[in-house]
């Protein structure tokens, strides 16, 4: 069987990919507050049913983007624990531990496709409201 060596440069690679992930579901994050704001707003003044619809998605949405950072935040971590044990000679738990790195990386993008369907689902429910044809 052919025996592969895992350097440390390759588990640091995992961090600028982490970094930009993590501004993009910061600013997705922001943006999502602000109209959540503006729906709660609008909502206490003049309570609607579809309003009441877009912020349970809202909610719903801000979750899964906190468990997307949540799940950016180990991989990162696993990904430094990995290059620790390379560095130090395990070899196989730096392997190891890089792979959960790469899962829980996965998971995070796997939760953002998730969380992009929802957003588009949020606007449908507008879509249908306003009769836009074709919907």
């Amino acid at each position: 069987m052919l025996e592969t060596t895992l350097n440390p440069t390759v588990p640091a690679l995992i961090f600028p990919a982490i970094s930009l992930l993590f501004l993009a579901y910061t600013n997705r994050f922001l943006g999502l507050t602000a109209v959540a704001r503006s729906i709660l707003r609008e909502h206490l003044s003049a309570p609607q049913p579809h309003w009441e619809v877009q912020l349970i998605n809202i909610r719903r949405r801000l979750h899964l983007i906190r468990q997307m950072q949540m799940l950016g935040l180990v991989s990162i971590i696993l990904a430094a624990m990995s290059m620790g044990a390379i560095v130090h000679d395990y070899p196989r738990w730096g392997q190891a531990i890089f792979v959960c790195s790469l899962a829980a990386f996965i998971g995070s993008l796997a939760m953002c496709v998730h969380e992009i369907k929802l957003s588009i689902a949020a606007i449908e429910v507008e879509f249908k409201r306003a009769k836009v044809p074709g919907v």
